[in-house]
């Protein structure tokens, strides 16, 4: 299994660089799918940076807001000149990794988060058009771009794995359905007396649901996945099945999965799944 240290290395960005954004989808990734505290995350993320020789926004930022405090003075206003030479200073400390307007554009968002203002400039007529034709600050859309940059690689295995279970579950196939957990997994099953560990343990139970009562399944709805490596994917499903006395009766379900990566192909292994029936008046329990 992955480290979330060689998750940081793998998704640090290009160049070098590790934008605010990508840095907060890192450690995000960190406290849901590796079980870290914020603090444990973000150190993690420090240290990759210092042995990896990452530039961290986050850093550079810090020392930007410094130098534009000392700067504005009590006014809280910035000067275009203070304005550039915090340009500067954002891309030595970038080590040139940015262009120039890509720096003004973050050092303007700096300045607006910051609550700095910009002051007036020019021999004649004084305005802050110079601050005003920097293009819009990096908002939301980079914050969900940085995000989906390293969602791809965290969800890839869970959409193939759910769908090869509920294929083989539907097709009544066992032995698919045990090939996809692992061998120390763990099946909290609602129908089970006591916590299955291991596909051998699961065996019995399968045969009975699949096979003597013809369950099928189907997927409502995924409503989150977090994590990587392993990945955590919570939702919805139903279940049918024949049951002895009341024929063919359908469930509403839970579930959560831990997924983890099983190889090269899309489908991973099931490390743990949790299943709980929905209440509803007059249902019976749920089969898985």
């Amino acid at each position: 299994m992955a480290s979330f240290r060689d998750q940081v290395q793998a998704h640090a960005g290009t160049g070098g660089f590790v934008s605010r954004e990508q840095e907060r989808a890192l450690i995000s990734l960190g406290t849901t799918g590796y079980g870290l505290d914020f603090e444990g995350a973000r150190g993690v993320v420090l240290d990759a940076a210092a042995a990896d020789s990452l530039v961290l926004e986050s850093e550079i930022e810090a020392s930007v807001s410094d130098y534009l405090t000392a700067r504005a003075g009590p006014s809280g206003r910035v000067s275009r000149g203070a304005f550039l030479s915090a340009v500067d200073l954002y891309r030595s400390r970038a080590r040139n990794l940015l262009g120039q307007q890509v720096v003004e554009s973050r050092v303007k968002d700096l300045m607006i988060r910051r609550g700095f203002a910009p002051r007036a400039s020019g021999v004649l007529i004084r305005n802050r058009r110079w601050f005003n034709r920097i293009p819009q600050p990096i908002g939301a859309a980079a914050d969900a771009a940085a995000i989906q940059s390293i969602a791809p690689q965290v969800q890839a295995p869970v959409r193939a794995t759910l769908e090869a279970w509920a294929a083989a579950f539907t097709a009544r196939d066992v032995s698919g359905i045990l090939a996809l957990y692992a061998p120390d997994a763990l099946l909290l099953a609602t129908a089970a007396g006591e916590p299955l560990r291991g596909p051998e343990a699961m065996r019995g139970y399968f045969d009975k649901l699949v096979i003597a009562q013809a369950g099928t399944v189907q997927f409502a709805s995924t409503l989150a996945v977090d994590g990587a490596d392993p990945a955590v994917a919570s939702g919805l499903y139903s279940f049918s099945y024949t049951d002895p006395n009341r024929g063919r009766v359908t469930i509403p379900a839970r579930f959560t999965y831990v997924v983890t990566r099983g190889g090269a192909g899309p489908v991973g292994l099931i490390r743990q799944h949790h299943s709980s029936a929905i209440p509803v008046d007059g249902a019976g329990g749920c089969p898985v």
